[in-house]
């Protein structure tokens, strides 16, 4: 009755804000949402665009700025103030918003800047005044006019040449940075000298200057990057990388930052990618530009994805590029594998007929998968019926068991299995899970070909209505670890679309997880006792990663989890949640694909907590 109340209210506050300004955008995609997936779908986009907002903390823009006298001293106490060049392709813009946009750059804290405006043969008097009155009146700012328009890619390339910065930074001709962005730029280059990218967090601002949507950004994920131009504003280069690989690329208008991140990314080391996790942007939010939709510039997506499509090519991959219905600028990749080696499928269990049967069943239903094997460990079962069906599924060959007469112990059953096989992969299932998707076998197999370093690669799971249990792992949450977008509807995008994008995290579930054999053998497995039951797969994904091993999230891998959504937390859930929080507190606390401005105390992304300057600048602790 509760939920029905909450619905209804939600109904009027839509119907109440629908025609008030930033609502009528959340209403028309709502609608866009009815026409792509149907009324569930839409019932379910509107409860996340105007029930959620109430139950959020309110994000406010410059909370966690740094004052002028705070950037003062940071930069007074860093050896290194190089002169750093920000390029702004011009063309057709409106006065004002250019001009808000320079004087964004005017009033930086650091004052060690550049910046060149490039005309692109915009043809239009009101601009020029204003860009010869910024020269003019500050010699910093440089300006260049085209004879000829070059697209956002030649105007971009030629301010590249013009740059004299060791560091060259990217900016639209609407949007704005925050007045303390070039201070943490400068920060983050002292801390990180051999870095060679670094990129911010960003959010929207629309026509009247309100600041709303931050996108808070995980730290840099090569997977992710595939799927999502997520790194995009403030992007800051090393000027050699970027002449060393030529600039920006034509004819990908559009997407040609998309293009060059990805270009970058295959030469760049990870460990020269730096993500500095403070708003240093303002995405301007009007018609023309792709924040209010990516309506407003068609050629994004297809440009979009034959960016990932030629990044695939380079890199010898295999794989299908489409674009997610909602968010044409997310793109899903069905990969193939070029090999095919051997896989185990290892399901635990006791009695359980009909899920064991369901679960089987499905995941070779699902598959094409030439080289595989299920291994059933039989937990002592009892029930006839199923060792009948366990007994005949042995006798022609599907599956082979192994006998397990002990108190259960998963961690314990799967280690024993594991050392019965001699496959390269294995795939930990859980009896009640029920495999959905096409090929799902395949694509956790070719995932793994993106990189050696990856050990781990699981999917995304349902509840049997629909909702999410799992799309992978988050640490720190509640305390100790979380399903990141548990509880929302899988028909949408999730926070920035990263439901249904390819990426790393932090972990993945047991319940479905591909594991690289000679991965799990170099940790020793699962830790069987300390974790017998409980909190297993959350030991061994960190373990694996303080290895330098990887875990990859891959949602086109679906499968539907019949674990209750309702188990009651017990005695023992607590014995082993402050297990966790004790051997691993400083990974609990530094989550890389997280994001230290969200909530720690729900899986939704919903939400914001304070992230204090002090926090990653000590030394600032009592000059305000």
């Amino acid at each position: 009755m509760q939920t029905l109340i909450a619905y209804f209210l939600v109904l009027v506050r839509s119907i109440c804000w629908l025609f008030v300004g930033q609502q009528k955008r959340k209403f028309a995609k709502v609608w866009a949402t009815y026409k792509y997936g149907g009324i569930r779908l839409c019932w379910h986009r509107a409860i996340e665009r105007f029930g959620t907002s109430w139950k959020s903390s309110r994000y406010e823009a410059s909370r966690n700025q740094l004052s002028r006298t705070q950037s003062e001293y940071v930069i007074s106490r860093r050896p290194n103030k190089p002169l750093l060049s920000i390029i702004v392709p011009v063309h057709k813009v409106a006065c004002k918003w250019l001009d808000k946009c320079v004087r964004s750059v005017v009033n930086q804290h650091y004052t060690n800047w550049e910046l060149i405006l490039v005309d692109d043969a915009s043809q239009r008097q009101n601009l020029r005044r204003l860009m010869d009155k910024w020269a003019s009146e500050d010699k910093r700012i440089q300006v260049y006019y085209l004879e000829e328009n070059s697209g956002i890619a030649g105007a971009t390339n030629f301010g590249i040449k013009q740059a004299k910065g060791k560091f060259i930074g990217f900016l639209d001709h609407d949007d704005e940075l925050t007045p303390d962005a070039l201070t943490w730029v400068t920060w983050a280059l002292n801390k990180n000298p051999d870095a060679l990218w670094f990129y911010s967090d960003e959010d929207l601002i629309t026509k009247t200057g309100k600041c709303h949507s931050p996108h808070f950004k995980p730290d840099f994920s090569p997977e992710l990057l595939l799927s999502n131009m997520y790194t995009c504003h403030f992007s800051v280069y090393s000027a050699d990388i970027l002449n060393a690989i030529g600039g920006l690329q034509y004819g990908l208008d559009g997407s040609q930052d998309h293009d060059l991140a990805l270009r970058l990314s295959e030469i760049v080391p990870r460990e020269k990618i730096i993500h500095i996790p403070r708003v240093l942007y303002h995405w301007r939010q009007i018609p023309t530009s792709a924040a209010s939709g990516v309506e407003a510039k068609p050629e994004a997506a297809p440009a979009g994805r034959k960016a990932v499509a030629e990044a695939l090519k380079r890199r010898n991959l295999k794989g299908n590029v489409t674009s997610y219905g909602l968010c044409p600028t997310i793109y899903k990749i069905e990969f193939e594998p070029s090999e095919f080696p051997k896989a185990s499928i290892i399901i635990p269990t006791k009695n359980g007929l009909s899920l064991i049967r369901k679960c089987i069943e499905s995941a070779r239903k699902y598959t094409n998968y030439p080289n595989f094997e299920i291994i059933v460990v039989n937990n002592a079962s009892d029930d006839l019926n199923f060792l009948k069906y366990i007994k005949e599924e042995e006798s022609k060959n599907k599956i082979k068991t192994i006998f397990y007469d002990k108190p259960f112990n998963h961690s314990e059953m799967n280690n024993i299995a594991v050392k019965a096989t001699d496959s390269e992969f294995v795939i930990f299932m859980n009896n009640d899970i029920e495999i959905t998707s096409e090929k799902w076998l395949e694509q956790l197999i070719a995932v793994t070909e993106l990189d050696e370093s990856i050990a781990v690669v699981g999917g995304v799971l349902l509840y049997p209505n629909g909702m999410v249990q799992h799309g992978g792992m988050i640490l720190g949450l509640y305390g100790t670890a979380g399903h990141a977008h548990k509880y929302v509807y899988s028909g949408l995008p999730g926070y920035l679309g990263r439901l249904h994008t390819i990426q790393e995290m932090s972990g993945i579930t047991a319940a479905l997880a591909l594991v690289r054999r000679s991965c799990f053998e170099d940790i020793g497995g699962f830790d069987s006792k300390r974790y017998p039951t409980l909190y297993n797969d959350v030991d061994m994904c960190v373990r694996l990663r303080k290895r330098g091993y990887r875990c990859i999230y891959n949602p086109m891998v679906r499968a539907i989890h019949y674990e209750s959504k309702t188990r009651s937390v017990n005695s023992e859930d607590l014995v082993y949640k402050q297990r966790l929080a004790s051997d691993y507190a400083e990974m609990l606390n530094t989550e890389p694909f997280y994001n230290p401005n969200l909530a720690l105390n729900n899986e939704q992304f919903h939400g914001y907590r304070a992230f204090p300057v002090e926090d990653q600048i000590p030394e600032l602790a009592n000059i305000k």
